[in-house]
């Protein structure tokens, strides 16, 4: 169990930390205050270590990551050596089932360490690579399309298996889940999302005052004009 005091987390505190308030630097704060619900999928405090990676100041899931690219590596593979793997096209359906058999070994030993879900993902992103590659290669069009409908079946499957609340599923056991205040990384980030949105609108509106006061400005300056022109003429 890990101690209350060990735990690092960024979902305490409501506050938003801004050096000055301008436009872009609270489209910035925005992005950054969510990005851990786009990139990471994962909480990015200390007790979620393992589901994310560390690239600079930018945290991305680890099964995502891996799952994602690995697909990526495959299809580049499949069309670098296009003619290799149509002469040997048994090779495809081999790496397709080391994939799904990668993706059930995962699900039965739950790892914990970062590198080794990295690996089951990867080789998982690899076999639906492959997968992807037999609906290129298939023979006729109905066998791509029976392939093809096979897809959302398989996502489905995967998404289920893995639970929706897989990615909080943490925080439900974490000390500081029922501390005061409790640490609450969905809360927390609509929170301050809601103060940023504020300050949003507040610059929106103080442009839209500034640009409305400038052309008053404008419209008197140029009725003057006129009226000191008649002035003039009389």
């Amino acid at each position: 169990m890990i101690k209350e005091e060990q735990i690092e987390t960024p979902y305490l505190s409501e506050k938003i930390y801004l050096t000055k308030v301008t436009p872009l630097r609270v489209i910035w704060a925005m992005f950054k205050l969510t990005s851990w619900q786009n990139f990471a999928h994962h909480p990015t405090c200390s007790v979620y270590k393992n589901h994310y990676f560390k690239i600079g100041r930018v945290k991305l899931c680890v099964g995502c990551t891996s799952f994602y690219s690995m697909i990526g590596a495959a299809l580049i593979a499949f069309f670098s050596a296009n003619t290799f793997f149509r002469t040997y096209p048994i090779i495809l359906p081999i790496v397709y089932l080391y994939g799904i058999a990668a993706l059930s070994l995962h699900i039965f030993i739950r790892p914990k360490n970062k590198w080794l879900k990295a690996f089951f993902r990867a080789s998982f992103g690899l076999g639906i690579g492959a997968y992807l590659s037999i609906i290129i290669l298939g023979p006729t069009w109905w066998i791509r399309l029976i392939l093809i409908g096979f897809i959302p079946f398989e996502l489905a499957l995967f998404f289920i298996i893995r639970g929706k609340r897989a990615n909080l599923d943490l925080c439900e056991t974490c000390s500081l889940h029922t501390a005061d205040p409790p640490c609450d990384p969905m809360k927390n980030t609509t929170i301050r999302s809601k103060k940023l949105n504020e300050l949003i609108d507040k610059q929106i509106n103080g442009i839209k005052d500034h640009m409305k006061a400038s052309k008053e400005a404008k419209e008197k300056h140029e009725e003057e004009k006129e009226t000191e022109v008649l002035e003039v003429e009389e």
